[in-house]
């Protein structure tokens, strides 16, 4: 089971907890209202939120990306609010049906027919078709925030700025202009939005954050406990690759090309505040980020699709699956000190790190790319 999969899972986990806690609420309230005994009412609340939990976790982790590029926004929403009403529906006539079967001792087919002719049947779900729609309300409307972010600005984290310790990750397209001009604007623009869109679920696996989209690339940050712990800030490049080669199909027949990616590494220092009034933005300020985004850039003059410095190596235990081979002392555009950077690829044998330059090498030995 690879990162991607593994996401899923905890996020089919996710919903199911969350749909146990909000039921078991709900039957609270409705045990309140229907003057039942409250605790009968809270466990038949949490089996229903746990089954609708489930399916909702399922449909959105492994059904919809499989179609969500085939519909029209509107019918897809639609699609998914019948879906949900359903399944809510289903739930509440399998839970109250094996409630009743066991209370008046009768099949369980008497007991979910016996619900299905009980008044409060069109009560529950008026109630579950509106749940469906503030659900897929807000998982539409948890797409335009990172995890935890709305949570963040409510508490007022960041409201002063705050310097702590961040990873970037630069990734963007290779040959993005050449494929703009033969492709022209509205077929690259689908490709850049597939190309984004196939490789978010990379980025949300190894807990990264998606700072800002960039054109044809993304800028991924991580706080430096998330992006060290099993060297996520590289797992997540090569893990966005994959994501891109596992639809080499795809991407040839529509555009005739397979989109690939070349990445820079860094991190350091930066502060860290909400900026803008009419439009609120979490944003960074330091070196490391000017730093990683040159780093990106020198791909091209190396030809490695991968480089990070060596501030980063010295901080993350290199996986096995990886090989850094160090490239040599650069001095980066607009810089007056050089930085160790090493190329990092795939790597068959246990992760390692080759031709590591000595410590102190002189200016005069460095490579000057700008």
């Amino acid at each position: 089971m690879n990162a991607v999969q593994r996401k899923r899972v905890r996020t089919v986990v996710t919903f199911a907890v969350v749909g146990m806690l909000g039921g078991s609420l709900l039957g609270l309230l409705i045990g309140q209202i229907d003057q039942r005994i409250l605790l009968w009412s809270s466990i038949r609340g949490l089996f229903v939120g746990l089954l609708i939990g489930v399916a909702v976790g399922v449909t959105e982790q492994f059904l919809l990306p499989l179609g969500s590029r085939r519909f029209r926004f509107f019918t897809l929403n639609a699609l998914r609010v019948l879906l949900y009403s359903a399944v809510m529906l289903l739930a509440l006539v399998l839970v109250n049906g094996i409630a009743i079967a066991i209370g008046s001792r009768v099949g369980l087919l008497e007991g979910a027919g016996r619900y299905l002719f009980d008044d409060r049947l069109t009560r529950d779900f008026m109630m579950a078709f509106v749940t469906a729609v503030v659900l897929t309300s807000a998982l539409e409307i948890r797409t335009l925030h990172n995890r935890g972010e709305i949570w963040r600005f409510l508490t007022g984290r960041y409201r002063y700025p705050e310097e702590e310790v961040r990873l970037f990750l630069f990734a963007d397209m290779v040959g993005s202009t050449a494929l703009a001009e033969r492709l022209g604007n509205l077929a690259y623009s689908s490709l850049v939005r597939e190309f984004l869109g196939d490789t978010s679920e990379a980025i949300l696996a190894w807990g990264g954050d998606v700072y800002q989209f960039v054109g044809d690339g993304v800028i991924v940050t991580w706080r430096q406990d998330r992006g060290f712990q099993d060297a996520a800030c590289l797992r997540c490049f090569f893990e966005m690759v994959g994501m891109l080669e596992a639809r080499t199909d795809k991407y040839l027949k529509r555009y005739g090309v397979v989109p690939r990616l070349r990445g820079g590494v860094h991190g350091g220092d930066v502060v860290t505040t909400w900026v803008g009034e009419a439009k609120k933005e979490l944003t960074f300020h330091g070196d490391a980020l000017n730093a990683a985004s040159r780093i990106e850039a020198l791909c091209k003059e190396t030809g490695a699709d991968c480089l990070a410095s060596q501030w980063v190596l010295d901080r993350l235990k290199l996986p096995g699956e990886l090989k850094a081979t160090a490239i040599g002392d650069v001095r980066l555009r607009g810089k007056r000190e050089s930085i160790a950077l090493f190329a990092i690829e795939h790597n068959t044998d246990a992760g390692t790190i080759t031709n590591v330059p000595p410590r102190g090498i002189s200016a005069s030995d460095s490579s000057v790319l700008s």
